[in-house]
């Protein structure tokens, strides 16, 4: 009876050994085919953003299975290409329906944030921020928390033909020393200014200074070289009277009496001005290197035909500023505050940042842009790229502007008084009175000085 007990114990102890080791067994075979689908959204051009987080994927997911996480991350994209504004509708609405993307690309930052529609990132970006160029998420905060990644960092600059500086009699020495002493505060706006009339006086180009045909943040770049103020530490807008007057100085002088400026440059249209920057007809224009593409096509040139006879450079110090700077408008993609899957997103956003940042450099490189992650601008695929394979520097220029409540109509106001004092129909004074009307009338809680 005893010798029976035992055996019976025995088989017993067996099955269940058996059993607990078929669970086991089974737990892991289930948890090895967990699949996370994130629905990833892209809206416009520039599809390598969303390709870099895919990718991305791939080597986390590498990880994972090193370090026995039972988690294979894939992928439902959508990628479109419709107007800005209706693409951002569409994401506030999908979260009203629980149908929000995990990961999208956004155009107003500020928006989402305001609508809690954005995953707080600010631990990631805190515990990575030596990643990270420098005052790259000021679009992204909001009461010292961060809500967006920015992928890259597209910058505004100036740049100017370097063969119209032969042709003036400047020697090679000269010309490569230029962008140096400007880095130094040696060379400064207003020495640039001379620079472009004595250009026009001496035959080496029409023009000596060109920009945008139409409102934009350029216009801004070159109040702030003047001193001039446009935001305050809040976010807030600025009416900076002082400022907004030389700037507007500086426009007239420039098309009625230096005559650096086409008056009529604003009625061209871009292929024109694009084509007079890349012929060397206009000696310097300012605005962002990624539409270096657009001058080389419109003048018949290879990106390194372009890049050879051109010089990228920082927005100059001035009497009225202290140093040399760029701007950064860099574009952003964010997780949704809805998403199952916060710590995986979170996880692919630090890839990028880290082990994965030559994916950034692709993206960049291909966009004629500098990265927002610093080995990213040192990358080797940033090298292989003529316009911005010398001009990694900048980003350590690099200002980044903050979301601000009224800036549209600002940049479009600004911009009526621009064409207006370029055909000589209105004085500097007679514009700043005109505009201010106008802000006061069409914006609320404005900072005027």
């Amino acid at each position: 009876m005893k010798k029976t007990l035992v055996l019976l114990a025995l088989s017993l102890l067996l099955l269940c050994s058996v059993y607990a080791t078929g669970t086991n067994e089974a737990t892991r075979t289930g948890a090895e085919k967990q699949v996370v689908t994130l629905r990833i959204s892209h809206n416009m051009d520039f599809t390598t953003i969303p390709e870099a987080v895919v990718d991305a994927a791939a080597r986390v997911n590498a990880r994972y299975e090193k370090e026995g996480k039972p988690i294979t991350i894939a992928f439902e994209k959508d990628y479109q290409t419709i107007d800005w504004t209706e693409y951002q509708n569409n994401i506030v609405f999908a979260h009203k329906i629980n149908d929000a993307p995990d990961i999208f690309a956004m155009s107003d930052p500020a928006g989402l944030i305001k609508a809690g529609l954005l995953l707080d990132l600010t631990d990631m970006v805190n515990a990575n921020s030596s990643k990270f160029v420098k005052n790259v998420f000021a679009a992204a905060t909001e009461n010292g928390r961060i809500y967006a990644f920015p992928p890259d960092l597209p910058v505004r600059v100036i740049y100017y033909n370097k063969n119209v500086l032969k042709t003036i009699g400047w020697s090679d020495a000269e010309i490569l020393a230029l962008p140096k002493r400007i880095q130094s505060g040696e060379f400064k706006f207003e020495d640039f200014l001379s620079l472009c009339k004595e250009v026009v006086e001496k035959g080496g180009a029409k023009y000596g200074l060109s920009h945008r045909p139409g409102a934009g943040s350029d216009f801004l770049d070159i109040l702030n070289v003047l001193g001039g103020q446009y935001y305050d530490e809040k976010g807030s807008l600025v009416f900076d009277e002082q400022g907004l007057t030389r700037f507007f100085k500086m426009t007239y002088d420039n098309a009625n009496v230096t005559k650096i400026t086409p008056p009529n440059l604003n009625q061209m249209g871009w292929t024109t001005i694009n084509t007079m920057v890349g012929t060397g007809e206009s000696f310097a224009y300012y605005g962002p290197i990624y539409s270096c593409s657009y001058v080389a096509s419109a003048a018949k040139l290879t990106n390194e035909q372009f890049a050879a006879q051109e010089e990228f450079v920082l927005f100059p110090a001035s009497k009225y500023s202290e140093k040399p700077f760029v701007v950064a408008a860099p574009q952003y993609i964010g997780i949704s505050s809805k998403t199952k899957y916060p710590e995986i997103c979170l996880d692919l956003f630090a890839e990028l940042a880290n082990g994965s940042s030559d994916l950034l450099a692709r993206h960049a490189a291909k966009i004629n842009s500098l990265s927002s992650v610093i080995a990213a601008n040192n990358d080797p695929q940033m090298a292989t790229n003529p316009i911005i394979k010398d001009v990694a520097y900048l980003a350590d220029y690099a200002v980044t502007v903050p979301s601000i409540y009224g800036i549209a109509t600002y940049r479009s106001e600004l911009f009526k008084q621009i064409v207006a004092l370029e055909l000589g129909q209105t004085t500097p004074e007679k514009a700043v009175a005109d505009m201010k009307v106008q802000i006061r009338l069409n914006v609320k809680d404005v900072v005027f000085k």
